[in-house]
């Protein structure tokens, strides 16, 4: 016979495991949602932002080239929060690396950030962790005004065709198996056109 104390404990875990198991369907739901919305939506950028390498401006040529291939992958970063634990500078440099060696020129990255007051803290980040890729400073935020990003930073990173429509959604410095599936869409689409 179950005394009403053991009761009471199993009730109190059973309902613990349902406000889990209700929380957890209702991210997937959200998340469902958020990317049944984005893709195939065409991601419009701004012409007068700022584009440098280390804190320094740099060529326009080297800038437009990277709106030029294939694919591109969108990473936005607004300035709340910590930028060092958001931004993951190294896992990025690897990735860059490594879409080199796989890809060559079929895929760019288009760093946007909208730093707080000031990019200081920015050049000194990218200086910290020798980061050496162009990136868009964009100090009055034009891009989200003309996207309107969801306020959640995990659905605030694309992967765009050559007519920067979304074909994926997600942050692969926040999940390896986003940047499996990035590199899988495009070695799909490789395969395809040499058919």
């Amino acid at each position: 016979m179950i005394t009403s104390d053991l009761y009471k404990i199993m009730l109190l875990l059973l309902l613990a495991f349902s406000t889990v198991a209700c929380k957890k369907n209702n991210r997937l739901a959200e998340a469902e949602k958020i990317v049944n919305e984005w893709l195939g939506r065409e991601i419009k950028f701004p012409s007068d932002v700022r584009c440098c390498v280390l804190g320094k401006d740099t060529t326009a040529t080297l800038c437009s080239e990277l709106f030029d291939r294939e694919f591109k992958v969108l990473l936005y970063v607004d300035s709340t929060g910590c930028s060092d634990c958001r931004l993951k500078l190294f896992l990025w440099k690897q990735m860059i690396a490594e879409s080199d060696s796989l890809f060559h020129d079929r895929l760019s990255f288009l760093f946007y950030f909208q730093p707080k007051e000031s990019e200081i803290p920015l050049t000194f980040l990218f200086d910290s962790y020798q980061f050496d890729y162009p990136v868009f400073v964009d100090m009055k935020n034009e891009i989200f005004k003309l996207n309107r990003f969801s306020q959640e930073s995990q659905y605030q990173c694309f992967l765009l065709d050559r007519n920067d429509k979304i074909v994926s959604i997600g942050n692969p410095a926040y999940n390896e198996k986003v940047w499996d599936l990035y590199k899988s869409i495009i070695s799909e689409s490789k395969e395809v056109s040499q058919k």
